[in-house]
């Protein structure tokens, strides 16, 4: 009986721990795949999901990510982002971001193809404490190999250069809430394109405005 009841409480060790072991085996990758879906007049489930990248902010970790999403005449390419963020043992999607992507196969005289996703304590996207800040986040890939990185400056002041990875970036800003100017960059910080997201108005010609709309492509 002594036996039995050792070999019992062995059985319940094993599987309580086989259980805490399979929540400590969810990644930031495998919410993120769980997470991803088509719109609306397509399946939900995006398939040929791939990671193309992740970097860590202070809002968690950002996974750049590629899929293929059905339509009617074939399926779409779909280019995003997710942000995650650790919530005790388990990761939670704070926020996230999609566009259709560019087809490879067709010609095209773009650098780069982008996307830009803003998110505070009060959107509805963020579901991380009220105390983090707000942010925005430029992110996309590379179109033609003469990319080297990518710079933007933001609304804050701040200045950030992501180098092309993969032929991905990620441009994260925490406190800012747009994009005020976008730089592409080849060999030796060589300025291939900019491009200018301020708002001016006839009474701020001479003076640069905070407010800064979001563009698709360069």
């Amino acid at each position: 009986m002594k036996r039995l009841l050792i070999s019992a409480l062995g059985l319940v060790a094993l599987t309580t721990s086989g259980y805490a072991l399979s929540f400590l085996t969810i990644t930031p990758k495998s919410v993120v795949e769980q997470a991803v879906s088509c719109p609306k007049n397509a399946k939900p489930k995006a398939e040929r999901f791939k990671v193309l990248s992740t970097q860590r902010s202070s809002q968690g970790v950002i996974v750049l990510y590629s899929a293929f999403c059905p339509t009617s005449d074939g399926a779409q390419q779909v280019f995003g982002h997710k942000v995650v963020k650790r919530n005790g043992m388990i990761w939670q999607v704070s926020g996230s971001g999609s566009y259709g992507a560019e087809n490879e196969s067709a010609p095209s005289a773009r650098l780069v193809e982008y996307g830009i996703s803003h998110a505070s304590a009060q959107s509805p996207t963020n579901t991380a404490a009220k105390n983090d800040e707000p942010y925005t986040l430029l992110y996309g890939r590379a179109l033609k190999p003469q990319v080297v990185a990518v710079e933007a400056t933001f609304n804050n002041g701040k200045t950030i250069r992501d180098v092309s990875h993969n032929g991905v970036f990620a441009l994260f800003s925490a406190g800012a809430t747009g994009v005020c100017e976008l730089r592409v960059l080849g060999a030796d910080s060589q300025i291939l394109r900019r491009e200018d997201f301020v708002v001016r108005t006839p009474f701020s010609q001479y003076r640069r405005s905070t407010q800064c709309l979001p563009s698709q492509q360069l």
